[in-house]
């Protein structure tokens, strides 16, 4: 069997017994059902203290059950990765000079203390811990991952909201507001809308799943345009789901999840939602959250897990998979990908480590093959041909010392600017 076959049933095998019950008795243990999946008190759960349980309801709703030690405070696991913690604490490999590095002009809410704090949060919180997990190796590229895909995400740390919903925010008397606008009406060079989507009774209704109640997703409905003429075409931010933070949290249905782990109520970002948009602790927060708690549909992996396998296509696939797994070959997520690509290749650069496997997003490779070819992606050149090592099972004490890798060019959106024109005369 090799390490990596060894790697994955380790995962299989610790990720069930993580959020399993069976045997879950006896002690300070005990069996308790998970609200957010479906309704239920934790009596219902007593069936699945047994094997023979397991094909009943509702026990055969994976994690719908889980083993809670009552000694400690009730957060119910992550998924684990099988692999054993690290020594070295994540922010003493990713350093803050490496943060102004990589984002040179990030602004509020994105600070690296507020990143630090957030993951110090998380990782005291659970025993599997980001950007903390196996081999330094492993943790630098898991981090050279989060870093690769957030800073495309957020613009460098520039965009706390989605550019066509919140671009730019008008401050009235009464408060801050958002002008919701269609990509036709908006201006990219000024990021200013200029035919509000809900202006003239119309409403925005985006990011919105209104089958979807808690406690699976926050309530949600069209958002209409503020009363009072000198608010004409606003909307109030808090109304609306739309993506904010570092990986751009969006849909109601991924706000109440993220409140409840980050802040133990549903209430608090559902009501809130600008929250993810101005305070580090949620703008970070949100992203991690994601990282580590977010399933695509019918798997239990996650980035996090995925990333420690050594497969960036896979986390691309969990964050954008639909879009971007593959893209158009000439629309915007074709761009996307070029982005996300040379940021993902700037972070690996700076962590020194090289790039994880493409595979798991289809199309990926191939695009970043395109991408060094035609020179838009200068900043990959190094990692062109690059294989990557297998990862380990074990932990890693060292801390590292080399300076990160000078980089001057990718401050400069010329190369965007030009892969746009050269795209639109295809």
């Amino acid at each position: 069997m090799t390490r990596m076959l060894l790697l994955l049933l380790l995962v299989t095998l610790a990720s069930a017994q993580d959020l399993s019950c069976v045997g879950c008795i006896g002690g300070t243990k005990k069996c308790v059902g998970d609200t957010t999946i479906q309704m239920l008190d934790d009596v219902d759960c007593i069936p699945c203290l047994k094997r023979s349980g397991k094909w009943t309801w509702p026990c055969n709703v994976e994690g719908l059950c889980w083993c809670w030690d009552s000694s400690k405070p009730k957060y119910k696991p992550a998924l684990s990765s099988g692999l054993e913690p690290a020594l070295t604490k994540p922010c003493d490999i990713f350093t803050e000079s490496m943060f102004d590095k990589i984002a040179p002009n990030a602004v509020h809410p994105y600070t690296y203390d507020g990143l630090c704090d957030a993951i110090e949060m998380l990782n005291d919180r659970y025993d599997e811990k980001i950007f903390m997990m196996g081999t330094l190796l492993q943790q630098k590229q898991e981090w050279a991952a989060f870093l690769g895909h957030t800073t495309h995400e957020s613009a460098q740390y520039t965009a706390p909201r989605e550019a066509l919903v919140c671009g730019r925010t008008v401050e009235k008397l009464s408060g801050t507001f958002c002008k919701p606008c269609d990509n036709k009406y908006f201006d990219w060079d000024n990021r200013y809308c200029k035919v509000s989507l809900v202006a003239n009774g119309q409403f925005y209704d985006d990011y919105c799943d209104k089958v979807i109640t808690p406690p699976h997703g926050c309530v949600c409905g069209p958002t209409t345009e503020v009363d009072g003429d000198i608010r004409a075409g606003l909307m109030n931010p808090n109304a609306a789901y739309f993506g904010r933070g570092a990986i751009q949290l969006s849909w109601n249905s991924n706000y109440i999840k993220a409140s409840q782990v980050l802040t133990e109520s549903a209430e608090t970002l559902c009501t809130q939602p600008d929250l993810v948009a101005t305070e580090p602790k949620y703008a970070w927060g949100t992203a991690l959250w994601f990282w580590v708690f977010s399933k695509p549909p019918g798997e239990e992996t996650n980035c996090h897990i995925k990333a420690l396998e050594g497969s960036f296509g896979s986390t691309l696939r969990i964050i954008n998979g639909g879009l971007e797994c593959p893209p158009d070959a000439y629309g915007y997520h074709a761009e996307a990908v070029v982005t996300r690509l040379r940021y993902y290749c700037i972070a690996a650069s700076i962590m020194e480590v090289p790039l994880m496997d493409f595979g798991g997003c289809e199309g990926l490779g191939d695009a970043f093959a395109r991408c060094v070819q035609t020179g838009f992606c200068p900043e990959c050149n190094e990692h062109y041909g690059n294989p990557t090592m297998e990862p380990s099972l074990a932990p890693a004490p060292q801390r590292p010392t080399p300076q990160p890798t000078d980089w001057g060019s990718w401050r400069s959106e010329d190369w965007l600017t030009a892969m746009r024109g050269n795209s639109a005369a295809v």
